[in-house]
């Protein structure tokens, strides 16, 4: 997903912006570091998250419980979670920074988070982001 597909979709989810936050891949597109997420992870507290288990109930999308957080996936471009990988949303969306009108991760959580999975696409994700801040200085 492009920058322009992820705000459209953040809006038609229509979340209350003091009750999520973006993580992930998705952040560093918003933060223009990457030029494209695979989908957009939501971390969601309060009237979010209520709002996403209003989904499933209707059917609209599938719960599951992880090895930490519960995911409520609606189709195959957004996940939405109650927790990051066994932090609570509350902590989570607490530090929220907006970026392009939308609450993200801070830059240095998803660093932590890359570091931590260290997957081959991380590793990809961490460099870029290294990069882009070196830009900035």
């Amino acid at each position: 997903m492009h920058l322009n597909d992820i705000l459209a979709r953040l809006r038609e989810l229509r979340l209350s912006p003091n009750d999520y936050v973006v993580h992930s891949s998705a952040s560093l597109v918003l933060r223009g570091v990457l030029d494209e997420a695979g989908d957009v992870d939501v971390v969601a507290r309060g009237d979010a998250w209520r709002q996403a288990l209003a989904w499933v109930e209707r059917g609209e999308a599938e719960l599951d419980k992880g090895e930490h957080d519960q995911r409520v996936s609606l189709g195959p471009d957004v996940e939405v979670y109650d927790g990051w990988l066994g932090e609570s949303a509350e902590s989570v969306v607490a530090r929220a920074e907006f970026v392009q009108g939308v609450p993200c991760a801070p830059l240095a959580d998803v660093i932590a988070m890359k570091q931590r999975l260290d997957r081959p696409k991380d590793r990809i994700h961490l460099a870029r982001i290294r990069e882009h801040l070196a830009g900035r200085d």
